[in-house]
Order: C-alpha cells, then sequence, then structure tokens
C-alpha cells in the first residue's frame, strides 16, 4: 500500500505567497479607503478590485494555505464569494446543516471540490454541497437554465480511481491536489450517476 502524498511543502509554499501577497493587498485596500469620496470612475474600480483581491486572497490561504480552523458552512460560503467564477457561478452551502461546523482537515477538501465543481460549469450554474462530516458530504454542479450540462474536468474519475496520471498544470492542478488533501485525511471520494444539466455528484466519504 502506498503512503498518501505529503502536502506540507505544497501548502507552505501557498501560505507563503498568501502572507507575501497580503501584505500589499491589504495596504492598498487601506490607501484607497482613505482616499476622499468622488467621482472617479477609475478610482471606484480600483477599490472594487482591491477588495476582490482581498477576498481571493483569503480563500487561497484556506483552500491551500492550511492549516485551517474548523468553519460552519455560512463562514465558507463567504469565503467562495472570492472565487474567481463568482458571480458567474454561485455556491450553496444550505443543505448543511448551518450550526455545525466543518473540522477543520475537512475545510481546504470542501473548498477545492466546490472550486472543482465550479470548473464543470463554464457557462455559469451553481455548486450545492449537502451531507454531514459525519456521513459523508456531496458535491453537485447544476449548469443554469439554456447552458450547457455540466461536466467534471476530464479525467477526475480516473485520477479518483488511483490511475496514474501526467503532471498537472496550473490550469488543471485541482483534482490532483483535492486527491492529495483527501489521502492525507483519510477520506475518498467517488463519482456517481449524473442526471440533466449535472454533472456526477461528488461524494465525499470517510475512510
Amino acid at each position: 500500500m502506498t503512503s498518501p502524498p505529503d502536502t506540507t511543502l505544497t501548502r507552505a509554499l501557498c501560505a507563503r505567497l498568501c502572507h507575501d501577497l497580503g501584505g500589499a493587498i491589504g495596504s492598498l485596500a487601506g490607501a484607497l479607503d482613505l482616499l476622499p469620496p468622488g467621482d472617479d470612475e477609475l478610482l471606484e474600480v480600483a477599490q472594487e478590485s482591491a477588495t476582490a483581491l482581498r477576498l481571493r486572497l483569503r480563500l487561497y490561504s484556506a483552500a491551500w494555505g492550511g492549516p485551517t480552523v474548523a468553519m460552519e458552512p455560512a463562514a465558507m460560503e463567504v469565503l467562495l464569494g472570492g472565487a474567481p467564477v463568482v458571480p458567474r457561478v454561485r455556491f450553496d452551502f444550505s443543505a448543511l446543516d448551518r450550526a455545525v461546523a466543518l473540522p477543520a482537515p475537512l475545510v481546504p477538501i470542501l473548498l477545492n471540490a466546490a472550486l472543482l465543481a465550479a470548473e464543470a460549469l463554464p457557462r455559469g450554474g451553481t455548486v450545492r454541497v449537502g451531507g454531514s462530516p459525519l456521513d459523508g458530504l456531496m458535491v453537485l454542479p447544476t449548469a443554469d437554465l439554456g447552458a450547457p450540462a455540466a461536466a467534471w474536468p476530464a479525467g477526475l474519475l480516473a485520477l479518483l480511481a488511483g490511475q496514474a496520471q501526467p503532471s498537472p498544470s496550473p490550469r488543471d492542478v485541482l483534482a490532483p491536489l483535492l486527491q492529495a488533501l483527501l489521502s492525507e485525511a483519510g477520506w475518498s471520494a467517488i463519482l456517481t450517476m449524473g442526471a440533466a444539466q449535472a454533472a456526477a455528484p461528488l461524494l465525499i466519504m470517510p475512510g
């Protein structure tokens, strides 16, 4: 039996990236907030960009930077509001118990699963998350009405089955990262049968 992949170095590098960028983005946002109000459209765009970068950095820090802390579903929805696909893709965690925080090891797993599901919705849709941290979780991308049916990235099924894969590029790094996080936490994932306008649900299970 092969040992689970060690993501410590990768996550440490991501944490350094988030730290180094965070100071500069925070300074930019703070400086823009202190500027007097006006009708300058360029200033408004700059403020919106700084806010978006700050939200995205918080998301990447939790998803990739580790270690994380236990987090309630509503807080995870807020984090995913910083994803590049928003507002074209929406994230819905309402099927989870809102009062129950997900354990820290599950937070980056579920964030990365949600980001991966968003890639199954090139024309927009909703990523729905349900289940429980005790019995297992489900991530389901559903396309908007009139949009092409949702489709998981090619090769995900083979990757989850443990088949050898080529070295990932930055564009397709989420699937192998998710698999590494699952192995590290002692969890697994499978794709089940899908339905119209939906990709196969991704089931994330303990053990």
